[in-house]
């Protein structure tokens, strides 16, 4: 597997390139999101691209790294994608960036991508922000919150069995979250009429409007759980079941974290392996 890093692809790809992106991301989409929806990097607009940070993940070999007959042999396809964004949030002294839009291939679903994936992301851009960024997440899956907690410190809202979490909300969390309730809402597709619940970091009924059906989920299905229970539960108890709701999460990450989330990762693989 390999992977591949667009930065502001709609303003630095020419067209047949932004092109090919495009079908790759819905390729990827049409196997795991139904409908596939008019959003994010997935969108029809023109413009869906232009403030996008997209890693998307291959299996095959890269042809950039390969001799020509490998690559006849080889054919590499695109199963995964992340798809993020850089928020802009007036007074804080860090960059704010949303990580938006995850989606994989049903094949490589339970093999570690998303986690594989924020990696990915996060290597990519901590070399512009030496001294860490503020991370953000809106989710109503399980897993996918739990597993953007692990890289994260500072973190709200954070179960209690976590270190480094925040027990009550920074002001820069409540600068980052407000800032999403009013300006950000369409861009994250959280519906209209959908409030935030301010003492839960919850948008109440986010999902509850036909354009985002697609990522309703049931709580109780196993399928979308992450296998640390306790920190499902926790995520879990914000949320109303059937409603829509959506969880916040906002954190800061540094150079130091994703090493140290790597490290715990390798011990983790190998203690599997034995």
């Amino acid at each position: 597997m390999f992977f591949r890093f667009y930065e502001h692809p709609g303003l630095h790809l020419p067209p047949d390139k932004q092109a090919e992106l495009r079908t790759e991301l819905l390729q990827i989409a049409r196997g795991s999101l139904d409908p596939v929806p008019n959003y994010q990097c997935l969108s029809t607009s023109p413009d869906a691209l232009d403030d996008k940070l997209i890693v998307v993940a291959y299996t095959g070999t890269d042809p950039d790294d390969s001799d020509e007959a490998e690559s006849e042999t080889h054919h590499p396809r695109a199963v995964a994608f992340i798809s993020a964004l850089y928020l802009d949030v007036p007074g804080l002294a860090h960059a704010v960036l949303h990580t938006g839009l995850t989606v994989a291939a049903p094949s490589v679903q339970r093999s570690g991508i998303v986690i594989t994936l924020c990696t990915q992301l996060f290597q990519h851009v901590m070399p512009r922000h030496p001294r860490g960024i503020w991370v953000t997440t809106l989710a109503a899956v399980l897993s996918s919150l739990v597993t953007t907690e692990q890289f994260l410190y500072n973190t709200y809202p954070c179960s209690p069995s976590r270190d480094r979490a925040s027990p009550a909300p920074l002001q820069e969390h409540l600068a980052i979250a407000r800032t999403i309730d009013a300006r950000y809402r369409a861009q994250l597709l959280i519906a209209p009429a959908a409030t935030f619940d301010e003492a839960a970091f919850v948008f109440r009924g986010s999902l509850a409007w036909a354009p985002a059906a697609c990522f309703r989920k049931d709580g109780d299905d196993p399928r979308f759980w992450h296998r640390k229970r306790g920190e499902n539960e926790y995520f879990r108890a914000l949320m109303r079941p059937g409603m829509g709701d959506e969880a916040l999460l906002v954190g800061f990450i540094d150079v130091e974290r994703i090493w140290e989330r790597l490290e715990r990762r390798r011990v983790e693989r190998e203690k599997a392996r034995l």
